[in-house]
């Protein structure tokens, strides 16, 4: 797959890979001797200038025809989880992990429908959502987790965003990490908290280097959208702080196996007109139907909203809270909202949108991107594991980068 600074949607003939997908190895990873000291070589890399030019890569999008797979149910796993996250500042961490009975899983199942599917970009109905700026306080948790990932693919300078999920590793997008077609992106450079009114990179915070990314092999060797996530280790020390992101920043938890229909507030930073790429911008919406990307496997969810490329990798969230209260509840359901169990807990990425005929942008009346619309692969623990999120996630979390 050839990537361009002119490409400004990204089409995958991906139902030709339905039938080898399986075959292939459910994880991808970058060798694991990649040396602590390449990361001096991607601070170098990255000068202003060469940040400033980087282009948002373009959100994934999937040519939607009669042949394709349409609505489909997610499929079945284990009990939902959650697992803790961590507070700024290091020290010892104990993952505390809650298993929900299957009774609560039965209990928050209730589908939150806001109509049938849109089968027309401009005719709709879409999720409702809404989504706001954010300005200030980027460097408090749990905002704080939240920045901003450069990388090299196909010779090109582009952009995603990245959430901090443990002390030396980041999660992301699977084609932020990765073409979809066998290889891998280079000289990741993640900076938190970044926010155009500190000149983008914060000058309090800097930047880390990227040593391993990791991603599923159904993303990695076949460009399946429904298993579009991966994770980054980062270096143990930044490029002004000698020290490890988690320390600095603290992170998120992670959530699995969760119902399809949860309300969830998302992060990202895009650069893709109308955005300007220098601001979080958050968005709250409601999952609200499943869509098969390629058939068979996982089936992934859809939300509402309107975010563009540069956006991918940024996460979807359970439980998100403010300090001392939850900020945004859009079902009025503390059922489906875990909330009163801690967070944030990730529990998705931005990953795709869906286009008929062809993707042009802006849509047309028939033919173009369902713009209103976000897409996620889904976040599972299955036994046995087959490229799910927390198998790839805990490659990247069982580096000893990661270790105190």
């Amino acid at each position: 797959m050839r990537f361009s600074k002119s490409t400004s949607w990204l089409v995958f003939g991906l139902l030709t890979f339905a039938s080898t997908a399986a075959a292939q190895d459910p994880v991808a990873s970058t060798p694991a001797d990649s040396a602590e000291a390449a990361a001096w070589a991607v601070h170098d890399y990255w000068t202003p200038e060469r940040m400033a030019s980087a282009e948002p890569i373009p959100v994934q999008t999937v040519v939607t025809t009669e042949a394709a797979s349409q609505a489909a149910a997610p499929r079945l796993a284990g009990e939902p989880g959650l697992v803790s996250g961590h507070p700024a500042g290091g020290g010892p961490f104990t993952p505390k992990v809650r298993l929900f009975e299957r009774s609560e899983q039965q209990a928050m199942a209730t589908p939150q429908s806001w109509g049938t599917a849109p089968t027309n970009p401009l005719s709709g109905p879409y999720g409702p959502f809404q989504r706001w700026t954010m300005e200030g306080g980027y460097l408090n948790g749990p905002r704080g987790y939240h920045g901003k990932l450069f990388f090299t693919l196909g010779g090109n300078d582009f952009v995603c965003s990245a959430t901090v999920i443990g002390r030396s590793t980041i999660a992301t997008a699977g084609h932020c990490v990765s073409s979809g077609a066998g290889t891998f992106a280079t000289t990741f450079l993640f900076c938190p908290s970044y926010f155009n009114g500190a000149g983008g990179v914060h000058p309090s915070r800097g930047c880390w280097a990227g040593v391993n990314a990791t991603t599923s092999g159904g993303w990695h060797f076949s460009g399946d959208p429904d298993y579009d996530y991966g994770c980054i280790v980062t270096a143990t020390t930044g490029t002004l702080i000698a020290n490890k992101i988690g320390n600095v920043t603290g992170w998120s938890g992670r959530a699995w196996n969760w119902p399809s229909e949860q309300p969830v507030i998302t992060f990202g930073y895009p650069q893709a007109p109308p955005f300007a790429g220098n601001v979080i911008q958050q968005t709250a919406s409601t999952e609200w139907y499943n869509w098969d990307a390629v058939a068979g496997g996982q089936v992934s969810k859809v939300i509402g909203s309107d975010l563009t490329g540069g956006a991918s990798g940024g996460g979807w969230f359970l439980g998100w809270r403010a300090p001392g209260a939850e900020v945004v509840d859009t079902d009025g359901s503390n059922i489906t909202d875990p909330a009163g169990v801690g967070g944030p807990f990730i529990n998705g990425v931005n990953s795709h949108k869906r286009c008929t005929v062809n993707c042009n942008n802006p849509p047309t009346a028939g033919a173009g991107v369902f713009w209103q619309e976000m897409t996620s692969p889904p976040f599972l623990s299955t036994v046995p594991a087959d490229g799910d999120s927390e198998e790839i996630f805990a490659v990247c979390l069982g580096h000893v980068n990661n270790n105190p």
